[in-house]
């Protein structure tokens, strides 16, 4: 099986050298557990290897992406600039039709929208942050559901880009995404959580779970993290 580069040197290694090639991998995590960050770390990765990426952001504005990559030390706009690394918003889309109605969301023309984009600029990596924007209601999650089924087939239907989609995971539910799919479409999942730390009741840490990587024979640990200035997730010991 072949892999490509995380972007981070622990995960690496629990991956025996990183994600399957052309597969999509859902990055789960609670707020504040550095999702976007994981992916902007692949991406940068990737960019320096020579590897053109692309960003989808769906719920977040790019200047604040942008914004988030430069407080971590990491010159994302040189990429951009140099066209290694495109910055896709689809967040204005998914707001105007919400307004409008629900049943007007043309799943399809964005999903071929973004397979072309990929195409063209012949991306080796791709991060869909989220997946799913947050804005629909409970009554749309058939559609909703039948978008993120089609865009992981897809995605997994290019063998030379590997994607990486966020999700939230929903309070008091044991869920990895909203929409309840995401975890059984995807090849890969990897949990993002904040944990109480053992010796203060006042403090937690960050941890990272490989929950499934399918060809893959991975380690059920549980591993701490910390986000690092310029190196950003670097995973520490086991919980």
């Amino acid at each position: 099986m072949e892999k490509i580069s995380t972007g981070i040197i622990k995960l690496d290694e629990l991956l025996g050298g990183g994600y399957p090639k052309g597969k999509s991998i859902l990055i789960a995590g609670e707020p504040g557990t550095g999702k976007t960050l994981l992916s902007l770390q692949y991406l940068i990765d990737g960019a320096k290897r020579g590897e053109k990426g692309i960003y989808v952001s769906i719920d977040e504005k790019p200047e604040h992406v942008i914004h988030d990559a430069q407080e971590m030390g990491w010159d994302l706009k040189k990429y951009l600039d140099d066209g290694t690394i495109l910055v896709i918003d689809i967040s204005s889309y998914f707001a105007k039709v919400r307004m409008a109605h629900d049943d007007m969301f043309d799943y399809l023309k964005i999903i071929d929208d973004l397979s072309e984009h990929v195409t063209k600029m012949q991306a080796k990596r791709l991060v869909l942050d989220p997946i799913a924007p947050m804005i629909f209601t409970e009554s749309s999650f058939p559609l909703m559901s039948e978008y993120i089924r089609k865009l992981i087939f897809t995605m997994d239907g290019n063998p030379h880009c590997t994607t990486l989609m966020t999700s939230h995971i929903p309070v008091g539910t044991n869920q990895l995404g909203r929409y309840g799919i995401e975890e059984f479409l995807s090849t890969g999942v990897i949990v993002l959580k904040l944990l109480r730390a053992v010796e203060s009741r006042n403090q937690y840490i960050r941890s990272i779970f490989v929950r499934k990587m399918r060809g893959i024979r991975v380690e059920l640990v549980e591993y701490s993290y910390e986000i690092v200035t310029e190196r950003g997730l670097v995973i520490r010991q086991p919980v």
